[in-house]
């Protein structure tokens, strides 16, 4: 039987990719405890899922999906990009990495402050030698000062026009249904029920 193997060892984690991957009607599990932490040293989204995907295969057996996320701001070349999460320094927070961010977009102007949720999810088979990688993408507008309670990371300072809200002040079921990531397995489904892979795992 198939399994898909999160590559997180967090249960929330883990419980997300669960349900949104439903629809393929297979077990989704978990990472042993005892696995090492995967490295990180790609210079893309891409590179890191793929990569963490790979490393995690030798300790289990079937498909790995592991995924990249961060957030690309087009005033500044795409930054923070990859280095989303240790934007401030590899020791600091949310909060640090929100106050470096609306430092650097002080004298920006709003039509200008567009930008992207992005999610890169990797899915690999060791011993098929196969991969899918997908992207999904939130657009929308970084705020001058954050606004909600909800989310984590720069959801505070991230505004959904369509919404007329920043992503913290969403119920967190909807911020599910619509974010990067939610959009990234909804492109990975669609690959995997196309032709070309709707039999892997019965090869």
């Amino acid at each position: 039987m198939d399994v898909i193997y999160i590559a997180s060892k967090n249960e929330h984690k883990v419980a997300e990719f669960r349900d949104l991957l439903r629809p393929l009607t297979i077990p989704v599990m978990k990472l042993p405890q005892d696995c090492p932490e995967s490295p990180e040293s790609g210079t893309s989204f891409e590179e890191n899922a793929l990569q963490k995907a790979r490393f995690y295969s030798a300790f289990v057996d079937g498909w790995v999906l592991a995924d990249d996320s961060g957030l690309c701001v087009d005033a500044l070349a795409g930054a923070p990009g990859i280095h989303s999460a240790r934007f401030a320094g590899d020791h600091c927070n949310d909060k640090a990495n929100n106050e470096k961010l609306l430092r650097m977009l002080e004298k920006v102007p709003m039509e200008r402050r567009t930008g992207e949720f992005v999610c890169v999810i990797a899915l690999w088979n060791q011993s098929l030698g196969k991969q899918l990688v997908v992207r999904g993408t939130l657009p929308g507008t970084i705020l001058p000062g954050p606004r909600g309670e909800n989310g984590f990371g720069y959801d505070p300072l991230f505004f959904l026009s369509d919404y007329h809200r920043s992503v913290a002040e969403l119920p967190a079921a909807e911020k599910n249904r619509i974010s990067h990531r939610a959009r990234a397995v909804e492109s990975l489904i669609r690959v995997w029920e196309a032709d070309n892979y709707a039999n892997l795992h019965r090869q």
